[in-house]
């Protein structure tokens, strides 16, 4: 996507950049790679936010990625589908939060704690 917008492609081939952009940022972390991991956080930014400009519809597009073959694109697509689809998407964060030794699995416990507690309400 380094060539073309994301505010120029589908909603299909966001969903697709945002797949890819997910592997490459659970690599990242998982390889302890934070300049990466960075890249990879804007671009996964960019990727949500055209998707969300384009309204609940185009959103809604990330939701066959909660069945992805990758637990780290299942993982990122449920970060990004708590408010629209809570229940499978906390689901999955409760998958990633048993891997005890591994950063993704620390984020999601992060991430539960603060929807346990109320200070994190996503939309």
């Amino acid at each position: 996507m380094s060539k073309l917008r994301a505010e120029d492609l589908s909603d299909a081939a966001l969903v697709e950049g945002f797949a890819s952009v997910a592997r490459d940022r659970g690599s990242a972390v998982l390889d302890c790679d934070p300049g990466r991991a960075n890249k990879a956080f804007a671009r996964m930014g960019a990727i949500v936010a055209v998707l969300r400009s384009r309204g609940k519809g185009s959103r809604m597009s990330l939701l066959p990625l909660l069945d992805d073959q990758d637990r780290i694109v299942r993982y990122y697509a449920a970060q990004h589908l708590l408010g629209i689809a809570p229940e499978r998407a906390r689901k999955i964060l409760e998958e990633n939060a048993k891997f005890w030794f591994d950063p993704i699995a620390a984020d999601a416990r992060g991430t539960l704690h603060m929807l346990d507690n109320g200070e994190y309400k996503p939309d």
